[in-house]
């Protein structure tokens, strides 16, 4: 059932925090942020930008690529997994990172940072995990913490059209999926439906000077992008199966034929596929 009042203690993340959720997240990040052209590569003017928090982090990848590229920002990230906070800060030790830090906090919880701590507030990817319903509350605590004149980011994506008939009825699947958990904003199930209201958030929390900026990638047979976009979805589909089937919109035995079908598809010379991705960014107003 759709939740209109989700725990402030619940975890709505579909995947997991699996040993293999992790290794995936960790190469969806890099592939993920080549496609985009870099880290901010819409942001043009970086003086201003000197402490930066990633909402959903996950295992660090962006959060650490960003404190490797420009030492002068103090980056933080947070995450509802301790095994992926443990990870990456992990990961900025090993590195000597002394600008990135990673907090366990759940995003959907008010945050304890003081109001204007932030110069940048990053949230990538983040429709698979904050409910419809939450989605004002978590764009007004973004500008809460952000300083007048910082920015509010915001990066999302539909996640693929393809000639694979396994992946798009697992992608159906899941977006029927999420609708059940009140986690999809999809009218008919035919797309996630997020990018088209990144901006409608930005501007109902208040913010001011919105853009946006799209990109894609094509990750049919042949391209730089098939193999890694072939390791991400046949994982994620696989780990997704007791979210597909615990909701009643599918079956274990659907759900595993079609994934079966879904390896065989995607490594066919023929096969397809591009994806589209949105970013949308705003100001805090100024102090009056």
């Amino acid at each position: 059932m759709a939740t209109s009042d989700p725990s402030q203690s619940e975890n709505t993340y579909i995947l997991g925090d699996s040993s293999a959720e992790m290794v995936r997240l960790i190469e969806q990040d890099r592939h993920f942020t080549r496609a985009m052209g870099g880290l901010l590569p819409e942001q043009t003017d970086l003086s201003s930008i000197h402490r930066v928090l990633d909402v959903g982090c996950g295992p660090g990848g962006w959060a650490l690529e960003l404190a490797q590229a420009y030492p002068h920002m103090q980056v933080v990230g947070i995450d509802i997994s301790a095994r992926m906070i443990d990870y990456a800060n992990a990961q900025a030790r090993a590195s000597g990172l002394d600008n990135a830090s990673f907090l366990a906090k759940n995003a959907l919880d008010p945050f304890d940072f003081p109001e204007g701590s932030f110069d940048l507030v990053n949230a990538r990817f983040i429709e698979g995990f904050i409910p419809t319903v939450a989605w004002p509350a978590i764009l007004q605590e973004f500008v809460r913490i952000t300083r007048p004149g910082g920015i509010i980011r915001l990066t999302d994506c539909e996640w693929g059209m393809t000639n694979s008939f396994a992946y798009q009825k697992l992608l159906g699947i899941s977006i029927h999926a999420m609708q059940v958990a009140g986690l999809s904003h999809s009218p008919d199930g035919r797309n996630y439906a997020i990018t088209p209201l990144l901006s409608r958030f930005l501007s109902e929390a208040g913010c001011v000077n919105i853009k946006e900026r799209a990109h894609s990638m094509d990750f049919s047979a042949g391209t730089e992008a098939h193999l890694g976009s072939f390791q991400d979805f046949s994982i994620g589909f696989q780990l997704m199966q007791p979210f597909q089937v615990n909701t009643g919109v599918t079956t274990q035995q659907e759900v595993e034929q079609l994934h079966r079908q879904l390896t065989v598809e995607m490594l066919d010379s023929d096969f397809r596929g591009i994806m589209y991705f949105l970013t949308a960014w705003g100001e805090k107003p100024q102090a009056t």
